[in-house]
């Protein structure tokens, strides 16, 4: 009898044309948000003419494209060949405002240039270290993920500012809700395509509600140039400063914290197995976009967790979508006009559509953790201490003011202080003690487990 040869993962999938673009642009628009704020902070804090913070927009969704394209097509040694997107590294923003305020942006980017090509060496050593993450530490890391990404979206909805006069206004909120309203209905409604692209039918309908009440504005879209180009060395020669390259390595070491958690959470949302030469490819494409920041004036470049959750959301596991979302960014790094309609989309709608993602996200982590078997001290102290550490700066930012600069930029990033937590605390309870067994907090029978339909 003739073997039929298995079907492709659905990784692999490729969707017809049509809704492949209309899946790739779903994509963009819940990045988009995450992928622009990074030059505009940069921008606004080291004081640029508004002229520059547009080209330094234009240059980071140039860059995020080729990055998204890379992590889901793959290149050589380059890309996971997952559903994954890049994007600017917020964790990148203060070093580049100090460094760049004091010394100049050609010592940032002098030092962005040789983080990214020490990125790029030691991607295969660090990602030796995915024997250190069994189920209760990567359950542990993607629910944090989504925590700690949903407070994201909800600034997008209110404000960041509460002394605002118009934080917390009621117009943005309802819009907000009528946003998230729109998608349980649509995924309700909707089946097939239609209920696969329930975000970007809600976007869109949320967009047009705010721009015709007032809460958004396309005046501004016909304003700047048609095309933006890229400008190698545009702050001139390259200075290499040590210091600032320390600091920036030790960004590096926090952002290749998450972006490990980042490729074993896509690898259980998509049902793909992730084994270290993926997290090697996945962090090289991470350095090599930070590399070629240094020449074309970008920024330290991470893979985003964000769309992550849309992926869990829409069951659509193809890398296609996201590698059609990376032309996109490209062309909307290109062709400004294009870029400025999306960036005119009202920001309670698309923190509307992160909030949504983002929880999915959560959910993700959570059915990764009911599998782990909390009748073990072990298991129950490694989640609720990583969790309620991890999540200590967003729900206070000023937590560690009074530390260290140094170690201010690790202890800020809830992933990755969580994640080395789960990590040291997996190895205190199952490789130091692991010849005493576990014993539970309290005794009880487990339980029965839920037949399945």
């Amino acid at each position: 009898m003739a073997s039929h040869p298995s079907p492709p993962s659905p990784v692999d999938e490729r969707p017809r044309f049509g809704p492949l673009v209309l899946l790739g642009l779903q994509h963009v628009l819940v990045m988009y948000a995450g992928v622009v704020v990074v030059p505009i902070v940069v921008g606004a804090g080291l004081g640029l003419p508004q002229s520059q913070i547009a080209d330094l927009v234009s240059v980071d969704l140039v860059l995020a494209g080729i990055g998204t394209m890379l992590q889901a097509f793959g290149v050589w040694k380059f890309g996971i060949r997952m559903p994954l997107v890049v994007g600017a590294a917020s964790n990148g923003i203060v070093p580049m405002v100090l460094i760049g305020s004091t010394q100049g942006l050609s010592t940032v980017y002098g030092s962005l240039l040789v983080v990214g090509v020490v990125w790029v060496l030691i991607a295969p050593l660090f990602s030796k270290l995915l024997k250190l993450f069994p189920e209760v530490v990567t359950g542990t890391v993607i629910t944090l993920i989504g925590l700690t990404l949903i407070p994201v979206g909800l600034k997008l909805i209110a404000g960041s500012d509460p002394s605002a006069h118009n934080y917390g206004a009621p117009a943005n909120l309802a819009l907000a809700g009528f946003t998230l309203a729109l998608i349980a209905v649509f995924y309700r409604v909707f089946r097939g395509l239609l209920g696969q692209l329930a975000m970007l039918i809600a976007l869109t309908v949320g967009a047009i509600v705010g721009w015709l009440t007032g809460l958004g504005s396309l005046a501004g879209v016909a304003n700047g140039p048609v095309f933006g180009l890229l400008k190698p060395l545009h702050y001139g020669a390259l200075h290499f400063d040590i210091p600032s390259i320390l600091l920036f390595l030790v960004i590096v070491f926090v952002l290749m914290v998450e972006a490990s958690g980042q490729g074993l959470a896509v690898g259980q949302v998509v049902g793909k197995k992730v084994g270290p030469r993926d997290i090697a490819n996945l962090l090289r494409v991470d350095g090599l976009l930070t590399a070629l920041s240094g020449v074309f004036n970008g920024f330290a470049y991470t893979t985003f967790g964000q769309n992550i959750g849309l992926v869990a959301l829409t069951k659509v596991r193809s890398r296609y979508p996201v590698a059609v979302g990376g032309v996109i960014l490209i062309v909307f790094g290109v062709v400004q006009p294009v870029g400025r309609v999306i960036a005119a989309i009202p920001q309670p709608v698309i923190g509307a559509a992160a909030v949504a993602t983002f929880a999915a996200l959560t959910v993700s982590g959570i059915q990764l953790l009911s599998r782990v078997d909390f009748n073990q001290t072990g298991n129950l102290v490694i989640v609720m201490l990583s969790l309620g550490v991890g999540l200590i700066p967003a729900g206070a930012p000023d937590f560690y003011q009074q530390f260290p600069f140094a170690a201010q930029v690790f202890l800020k990033s809830g992933v990755a202080t969580g994640t080395v937590l789960a990590v040291l605390l997996n190895l205190l309870f199952f490789a130091v003690r692991k010849r005493r067994p576990e014993e539970p907090l309290v005794h009880r029978e487990p339980a029965a487990k839920l037949s399945q339909s």
